[in-house]
């Protein structure tokens, strides 16, 4: 039963013959009956606010949940992997527990396997599943206030139901959840806890236990979205105690459902991650924003991040993707962010509590916005980043009732019944038009990474991750630019990013990566090499530094710039010391300077270490016979050579050579002929053969080969 005194304590759910029976007025004429008018406007603005966004690509975290994860990937057969697993393993390829806590979140992730199912990637159907689940949960929102504050004789335009549900789908801070793909796991939580709030009203008006069967059902739906749903076990009986007379023992039994629901959804993502909480493992900057913070400091911080969700809920501009450090700086408890903040939240929950009893809808709205933000708030366990727009998406809500119930109730009072009206619709309309133009325009900032980061970084302007996101996105649309001068405008345009960002965090390896690929691309691999080597200084043992580093000194090998190839060398040896083929790069370039000494004193101590070394030994007879004139000790070398690998054509034509040089043309023309076995296209080992012929006295065989060698080179 529902109270009919006042909103504080609500009365009887809506009866549609009331409404039936109030007074029609000149706006209602022109929107039609207030039956399912409401219903299809909400709907409507709901579907044309965020329309702009169809034609959007992937972005941000869809590359990890959908264009680059493997569970996703594997379509309706992937649904085993994703609900056995963290949801990044389908990513990384292994758990990783890069934030305290892990992430499982199943049920967004086998909407995406089935979409991969069904169509392939589609960003298109990505996008309008997104915004029908939006405008649906938002449907389902205004269904569940009008629940809770019956509308009674008013306008439906002019209801706190209509209005909260209004606000809450023009408000821009939605735009991260619903413009992204990946943001589906919060719009499908969010049905799931209404859904459950929804069918648990149901049953304290009919008292039939079906209703808690669905309640459960779509609750254990909501949780395998996004875990922030287990909130709903507070809220839901707090909505109970302020709205509706239900006695205690609906309450505690409704309650007991959600805690069973909730203790089984813990006990499986117990299992499949393998622990029930977790610290940060990681010690990366950007995986652990507090990293290095005593408790006071990150108290302090919190109470910032907390105060800027305040101005953001009241003026959501500018907006931003990214909070990651040190975009938020990281402050103490003297500094007047966060002592102002303190002092705020300090009254809201002082005012919550001692209104608790009145049932007072602003003291409700607070306790609504605090208990679905607490999962999300940083207070109880850190979360990865400093904040989110999207951890507002539900907390929001109760912002939007307050104001709501500013409007529906108190515009009355402030300037009476007969102006009231108008100065609702003028002032809500402002605040709604404001907040729509915000949305449609902030839209198409999530169209892409590359338009997102560029956008974004104008604002998190001191964000190590916006920075390189930025960079990393310029450099990567530089290697498809044509044009070379805008290649390179482009390049150096990333290089300012990139070295903004290792300003801010120097440490970041990923950065560091990006400018070594910024250096290489301009061929200034001395930098580049710098970059590579700054990077194995803190991680000795990465894979792509490694690799990069080497390919800057084959490049500076492959330019002549001899002297930077062989401290290039010198210095990754180290780094690899078991890594033979370095020894023997090293060499070829000591070779290029006719440093032979060098050469030989590389490839001994090569020898030393493993005599069979096959490089080393044809290295030893190519040098012998090329630059010291010896040619017994190079056929000595390229024989022993040989034995080991008795197909290889450099090693044939070069004993081929070598006994031509020494005029046992007969060998000669022995290892010319097993080279054309193997390359018969081969023109120079023609030309060789030819030579070997002619100086045995077959000049007929030497014409021959001398005739094919010229048609080859003509090919």
């Amino acid at each position: 039963m529902v109270n009919k005194k006042k909103y504080k304590k609500p009365v009887k759910v809506y009866d549609k013959r009331k409404e039936q029976q109030a007074p029609v007025v000149p706006v209602a004429k022109i929107l039609g009956s207030t039956g399912r008018t409401p219903i299809y406007i909400l709907f409507g603005f709901a579907f044309l606010l965020y329309a702009n966004s169809l034609f959007n690509q992937y972005a941000l975290d869809d590359r990890m949940m959908i264009t680059e994860n493997s569970f996703t990937k594997q379509g309706f057969s992937g649904f085993g992997n994703i609900l056995t697993n963290d949801s990044f393993v389908g990513f990384f390829g292994k758990q990783k527990n890069l934030v305290a806590g892990g992430r499982y979140r199943p049920l967004s992730h086998i909407t995406f396997a089935i979409e991969y199912g069904l169509v392939g990637f589609s960003p298109f159907i990505g996008h309008l599943i997104n915004i029908l689940l939006y405008a649906f949960a938002c449907l389902l929102i205004y269904k569940v206030l009008k629940m809770l504050f019956p509308p009674g004789k008013k306008p439906f335009y002019l209801t706190i139901s209509f209005i909260a549900t209004a606000l809450f789908i023009a408000h821009p801070l939605h735009t991260e959840v619903v413009a992204n793909i990946k943001g589906r796991d919060e719009i499908l939580s969010l049905l799931g806890s209404f859904g459950a709030l929804y069918f648990i009203l149901r049953y304290t008006q009919n008292s039939k236990p079906l209703y808690l069967l669905w309640a459960s059902l779509v609750f254990f739906l909501g949780l395998l979205s996004k875990e922030n749903a287990i909130t709903f076990i507070a809220i839901i009986p707090l909505t109970l105690y302020f709205f509706t007379k239900t006695d205690t023992k609906k309450i505690f039994i409704s309650t007991s459902f959600l805690l069973v629901i909730g203790a089984v959804f813990i006990f499986i993502r117990t299992i499949v991650l393998g622990y029930l909480m977790t610290t940060v493992i990681d010690t990366e900057l950007l995986n652990n924003p507090f990293l290095g913070a005593d408790q006071a400091h990150k108290f302090a911080t919190i109470l910032f991040t907390w105060g800027k969700y305040l101005l953001l809920l009241l003026f959501p501009h500018p907006l931003t993707h990214d909070y990651y450090p040190k975009q938020i700086p990281i402050i103490g408890l003297s500094d007047i962010r966060a002592i102002l903040p303190m002092l705020i939240y300090i009254i809201m929950i002082v005012y919550a509590f001692m209104r608790l009893a009145k049932k007072d809808i602003v003291a409700y709205c607070i306790l609504f916005f605090g208990l679905s933000f607490s999962i999300s708030s940083n207070l109880i366990f850190p979360i990865g980043t400093f904040m989110n727009d999207r951890f507002m998406f539900i907390p929001l809500l109760g912002f939007c009732i307050a104001l709501a119930f500013v409007f529906a109730e108190k515009f009355s009072k402030w300037f009476g019944e007969n102006n009231s009206k108008k100065a609702v619709i003028i002032v809500l309309g402002i605040i709604l038009l404001g907040y729509s133009v915000k949305t449609i325009s902030r839209n198409p900032v999530w169209h892409d990474d590359y338009t997102l980061f560029i956008t974004d970084v104008k604002v998190s302007t001191n964000s190590a991750k916006c920075n390189v996101s930025a960079g990393g996105q310029t450099l990567e649309l530089a290697e498809k630019e044509p044009d070379q001068v805008k290649k390179e405008k482009m390049i150096r345009d990333a290089i300012v990013f990139l070295n903004k960002g290792i300003k801010i965090h120097p440490t970041n390896t990923a950065n560091l990566m990006l400018l070594g690929k910024a250096m290489i691309d301009l061929e200034n691999y001395k930098r580049s090499r710098e970059y590579y080597e700054a990077i194995l200084k803190m991680s000795p043992g990465h894979k792509d530094a490694l690799n990069n580093w080497l390919y800057c000194a084959q490049m500076s090998t492959k330019n002549k710039d001899y002297e930077e190839a062989i401290t290039s060398y010198r210095k990754l040896i180290p780094y690899q010391p078991s890594n033979k083929e370095l020894y023997v790069d090293l060499a070829s370039v000591y070779e290029n300077k006719d440093q032979i000494d060098s050469v030989l004193s590389i490839m001994n101590n090569l020898l030393i270490k493993d005599p069979k070394y096959f490089p080393a030994l044809s290295k030893l007879g190519e040098v012998y016979g090329k630059h010291l004139n010896n040619i017994d000790r190079s056929i000595e070398y390229l024989m022993k050579a040989y034995v080991i690998s008795p197909s290889d054509p450099s090693l044939l034509e070069n004993l081929g050579v070598a006994y031509g040089i020494k005029k046992d043309y007969v060998k000669s023309i022995e290892f010319f002929n097993k080279v054309l076995a193997i390359k018969p296209d081969n023109a120079e080992t023609y030309m060789n053969l030819a030579g070997s012929y002619f100086n045995l006295g077959n000049k007929q065989k030497a014409a021959e080969c001398k005739t094919k060698a010229t048609q080859l080179q003509k090919k």
